[in-house]
């Protein structure tokens, strides 16, 4: 008897457990044939050794990405901007994200199940969700910030404050926070065939892909698209484009905008496969096979690698993260170094000692 099972055990889509009483990873494929031992063996060294080892790497990453650009944020004062404030939240938002994501999922491959109990199942999912809303609105909330300072500079400019983009932050994952709160509901542990997992009820499922899909992807996207649009035209239509690239101050706020353009580039390729997966899985029919175990590992760690992108977008885009990375860098290998030249004395120097009470 063949079955299959399709739930959201991962955010946001469901991913499809295909078992029979026998055999956990018994499965017909689309041309008919039937799954054979190594076949059994592939998905199994898929789910329980290459998955956990993929999602650890991209955690690790990650948290030393994010956390190294909220140290260069807060410690150095000439990186503290309006913007970089909101990158700011952006990369706690991806630790967020990352902290209360990877080791769950990571553990639920391991263990073939949710073993955590119905608190934490809703739990984590709520605050999944949670972060990755924050994420793409601190995005629209740049974008709007540059629409603002590059076609509104001079009228919006007591708008632009620290202290309100503190607010701003603020209301930010406060709104988020309390839309989310029906995602505590509608999750439960659930069991079926044997097999617990961490999934939605039925009735939420489509509901729920549809609106996190044009809340947290289309809606957003187009937003941020339009604003630069109207960039773009603001630009053409005042003949600024070519006197901004010979002035010092408006080449940094094309700098910035192409900055936040890359990561909002970023950001909906590696988030689209796995919304496209989510709504196929709920309102079509998957193809079924290892080959598609393997793109659905590939696109949840797609999806969950955004998180730790943008510390090398910074990196490579932005000659001013650059240089405060390099210099952090370099501050803590002096400081390692430092304390080894120490350490050495001091073992050279207790030698002496030890030796010369011995004469």
């Amino acid at each position: 008897m063949q079955v299959e099972i399709y739930h959201n055990d991962t955010l946001p889509p469901p991913y499809t457990v295909v078992g029979t009483n026998e055999s956990y990873f018994n499965y017909t494929d689309d041309f008919g044939y039937e799954s054979d031992e190594n076949e059994e063996r592939f998905l199994f060294a898929l789910w329980i050794v290459v998955t956990p080892i993929l999602f650890g790497f991209i955690f690790i990453v990650g948290i030393a990405g994010n956390s190294l650009v909220v140290y260069v944020i807060l410690a150095k004062p000439q990186m503290r901007s309006v913007t970089n404030l909101l990158l700011l939240n952006l990369a706690i938002a991806d630790i967020s994200f990352l902290l209360i994501c990877i080791p769950f999922t990571a553990y639920k491959y391991v263990a073939l199940g949710w073993t955590f109990g119905d608190v934490l199942c809703k739990t984590v999912k709520y605050f999944l969700y949670v972060t990755a809303y924050v994420t793409i609105y601190t995005l629209v909330a740049i974008s709007v910030l540059r629409y603002l300072t590059i076609v509104w500079n001079t009228s919006t400019r007591q708008l632009r404050t620290k202290k309100n983009i503190t607010r701003l932050i603020l209301v930010i994952w406060l709104v988020i926070l309390i839309v989310n709160a029906p995602v505590l509901a509608i999750h439960q542990v659930k069991s079926s065939f044997g097999y617990t997992y961490c999934g939605l009820e039925d009735k939420s499922v489509g509901p729920l892909f549809i609106s996190f899909f044009v809340c947290s992807y289309v809606l957003p996207l187009f937003v941020i698209c339009f604003l630069y649009l109207l960039i773009v035209w603001h630009l053409h239509k005042s003949k600024k484009l070519s006197s901004i690239k010979q002035e010092r101050g408006n080449n940094r706020t094309t700098h910035v905008a192409r900055v936040i353009f890359t990561v909002v580039l970023v950001f909906g390729t590696s988030w689209l496969p796995l919304h496209i997966n989510s709504l196929v899985a709920k309102y079509g029919s998957l193809p079924r096979g290892s080959w598609y175990e393997v793109f659905r590992v590939l696109w949840n760690c797609l999806a969950y690698g955004n998180s730790c992108a943008n510390p090398f977008i910074y990196n490579y885009v932005s000659a001013e993260f650059k240089r405060a990375f390099k210099e952090t860098i370099c501050c803590y290998r002096n400081a390692l170094r430092r304390n080894g030249d120490l350490e050495e004395a001091t073992r050279t120097e207790l030698t002496r000692i030890v030796n010369g009470t011995n004469v």
